[in-house]
């Protein structure tokens, strides 16, 4: 007589060791995922501080800067001739060129070379100077000429006068902004001739990686 095998397996227990592997492969992607975010977290932290630390040097370089152009430009800021403001050098338009005008007068060409050699002094390395030139709001009376042009020509104007006094070329630029970004509203004669200017500020130079190009 044949004895019949039993069978010892137990389905219950089959799906218990299935369970107890999903809960801990569950375990296991969750304490992957807290890690990651913590890592994230982390480097998010790490980020924040470079950011805040590279601002603060950058402060640091520009009160300095503010503070050589303060002194070398002295003589130019007593007479009244231009303003420092922010580390940017103001200069009135009145004092460079006639009125509607993009040629600087014998005045305004005096006015460039008195500072351009605190400029130089107070130029690094790194720095190149971007020249702006501002107009007030009176439309020039012409169909094609515009005070984006005049504000324009200005600008590189002083540029050609600084190159002319011994400055690189390749660290000046110029740029024209017209009447769209004026200091004052444009609600009086006094606002709009101090909206009439020309300023020298003084940036790092962003070097580009020559690689591959």
């Amino acid at each position: 007589m044949r004895l019949k095998r039993e069978d010892n397996s137990n389905p219950w227990m089959a799906y218990t060791d299935l369970g107890v592997a999903l809960v801990s492969l569950f375990i296991l992607a969750f304490v992957a995922m807290a890690t990651l975010k913590e890592q994230k977290a982390e480097d998010l932290t790490r980020t924040e501080e470079e950011v805040l630390s590279c601002q603060e040097e950058m402060r640091k370089i520009a009160a300095e800067r503010n503070a050589l152009l303060s002194k070398s430009l002295q003589t130019s800021i007593e007479a009244g001739l231009i303003a420092l403001e922010d580390g940017k050098i103001q200069i009135q338009a009145s004092f460079l060129f006639p009125i509607n005008g993009a040629d600087l007068t014998k005045e305004g060409e005096g006015v460039i070379r008195g500072i351009s050699k605190g400029l130089l002094e107070a130029l690094d390395s790194t720095d190149v100077i971007m020249v702006s030139g501002f107009t007030d709001d009176t439309p020039v009376k012409s169909k094609t000429y515009t005070n984006w042009n005049l504000s324009t020509e200005r600008a590189v104007n002083v540029v050609k006068t600084l190159i002319a006094q011994g400055f690189p070329p390749d660290r000046l630029f110029a740029a024209g902004f017209g009447e769209h970004m004026p200091k004052y509203p444009n609600d009086s004669e006094e606002h709009r001739r101090l909206n009439r200017r020309v300023e020298i500020g003084v940036t790092p130079l962003q070097k580009m990686n020559q690689a591959g190009h």
